[in-house]
């Protein structure tokens, strides 16, 4: 474990991006890159990088960890890539609770060296405190990863420098109630000293609206389980209501279709209060893998090795008017690429809910793998071709963490949870209206509907699991789980010990003070 961390050191500094365009230097010394501003923006910046860079397997399993186990997560064409997760038989020694551990310490270590050096770059407080806040929003937003994932876990607020910095490489987990106390501590910081908005150059860039998001959505989670702090309900009202009521002042909200938030051409668009940009092209071909991964065979390139989908179920959730279905997941499609799996460029794909399969509609025959049933392919993303000669990892779709359609859904829950439905209605509804979905009415059971209202707008987003566990719900949807969504295997009973994922093997076995979650 010492060894890793030193290694993470010798990296901190390296391979960041100008105005959050990837544009590597040589590996230099702390002393020669805080030696000016530019030196202190381009390792801040290179915080933001950390979220994106290679390994693609760190990023790919925080969408596995996220979105899956729950009752309409299943596999996709080409198997279940969520296997054993999405079916609950995964050990501590499963390989994505190391490599999400892994990367959202990278965050907080690359987090702390700017915070740590700032100053040592530029003498003035007012500027140096911007690119702190920008790295203390950065690393809360990873412990808060951490603390949905894990629990409790090692809290380091400082830089290691060396080995003889035992106290950080041997920390011992924290509360829960410890790790949100820091994380509060640094967006409370970070909403004083960050912009309201950025110009264009800098658009990516976290703001004021970004950390005031993120602590509106932390009182939330604050307020569920496992803490059950009810009173938190009424600060996420108070913090995200300042964003509602000021969306002109930080260029914020609803862009005007569904499909829109999430385009190539639309990039950066005001609904993002917080999202990682990849960037490809031919002298940088590395992008994000999701679509690789997500897509059905044949929707772009022809390669994709679909490994996870949605059930039937999911699908008739939404209203036949809502644009949000078509957008999430693919019931049909045109195939593209070479001849396989029984289709030929221009097929008609077409899935079978009677059989839990896609079919070639010219043949009728099953697409692809007839030896197991699948899903439908979740898609929210831009279905723009990968371009010529880029890898698997060579979509150029950035990686959306926060929307503004979760602020207005997340107050409009605040709000029924403190009694006050008639002020959420409005909100629900916005979010409705903009997917061309029906109007909910007074009658309806708002909290019932706010929750499937979460599920069919941010379904793939990273949040599902952390709702379903913060309103107490998992086992519920573990009893709801059937045969057909498990592909060559069995679903395990619900057990308590699902509410948490477990610590990482590897790290109890580096770091002797770290302690298993109960049950694991």
């Amino acid at each position: 474990m010492k060894l890793a961390y030193l290694l993470l050191l010798a990296v901190a500094l390296t391979a960041c991006r100008d105005n959050l365009e990837e544009k590597p230097f040589s590996s230099r010394s702390g002393e020669q890159v805080f030696q000016d501003e530019d030196g202190l923006k381009k390792a801040t910046l290179g915080v933001y990088h950390i979220w994106t860079s290679l390994d693609y397997n760190d990023v790919w399993n925080r969408f596995i960890l996220s979105e899956s186990g729950h009752r309409y997560a299943t596999g996709g064409i080409l198997g279940a890539s969520a296997n054993p997760y999405y079916r609950f038989g995964h050990l501590p020694t499963a390989g994505a609770f190391d490599l999400v551990w892994s990367r959202m310490y990278k965050v907080v270590f690359r987090a702390n060296t700017v915070i740590d050096n700032a100053r040592k770059a530029v003498s003035a407080d007012t500027t140096a405190n911007k690119y702190i806040a920008e790295a203390r929003l950065l690393r809360a937003y990873a412990y808060f990863n951490l603390a949905r994932d894990f629990g409790g876990v090692p809290l380091i607020d400082r830089e290691i420098k060396s080995l003889e910095d035992q106290d950080l490489i041997y920390a011992p987990r924290a509360t829960l109630e410890e790790v949100y106390a820091l994380i509060i501590e640094d967006l409370t910081f970070a909403e004083k000293q960050l912009p309201d908005q950025w110009d264009v150059a800098n658009a990516g860039r976290v703001t004021a609206a970004t950390a005031k998001g993120l602590l509106g959505k932390v009182y939330v989670y604050m307020a569920g389980k496992p803490l059950s702090k009810a009173e938190y309900y009424q600060k996420a009202i108070d913090k995200l209501t300042e964003l509602t009521e000021a969306e002109a002042r930080y260029n914020i909200g609803l862009v005007p279709e569904f499909a829109d938030v999430f385009s190539l051409k639309n990039e950066r668009n005001k609904e993002l209060l917080l999202s990682f940009s990849y960037f490809t092209d031919s002298a940088n071909p590395n992008g994000t893998i999701f679509p690789f991964f997500l897509f059905p065979r044949g929707l772009t390139n022809g390669d994709e090795q679909t490994g996870y989908g949605l059930t039937w179920a999911f699908y008739q959730l939404f209203g036949k008017t809502d644009t949000r279905r078509d957008m999430t997941v693919v019931a049909k499609y045109v195939f593209k690429g070479v001849e396989n799996g029984g289709a030929t460029p221009g097929d008609s794909i077409i899935y079978d809910p009677e059989t839990w399969h896609y079919r070639v509609k010219r043949t009728g025959d099953i697409f692809f793998q007839p030896n197991f049933a699948c899903g439908l392919a979740y898609a929210k993303m831009d279905r723009a071709e990968r371009p010529a000669g880029a890898p698997p990892h060579g979509y150029g779709n950035d990686l959306i963490e926060l929307r503004y359609s979760d602020i207005l859904l997340l107050l409009a829950e605040a709000l029924i949870e403190t009694g006050k439905p008639a002020q959420a209605l409005p909100l629900i509804n916005r979010v409705r209206e903009r997917a061309h979905a029906t109007k909910l009415t007074a009658s309806a059971n708002l909290r019932t509907a706010l929750r499937l209202e979460r599920r069919l707008e941010l379904t793939g987003e990273f949040n599902t699991v952390y709702d379903i566990r913060r309103w107490g719900t998992l086992k519920d949807e573990v009893a709801a789980m059937t045969p057909e969504m498990i592909i060559g295997a069995e679903l395990t009973p619900y057990n308590p010990r699902f509410e948490l994922y477990p610590i990482p093997q590897s790290q109890l076995d580096a770091n002797p003070n770290l302690k298993q979650n109960d049950g694991w």
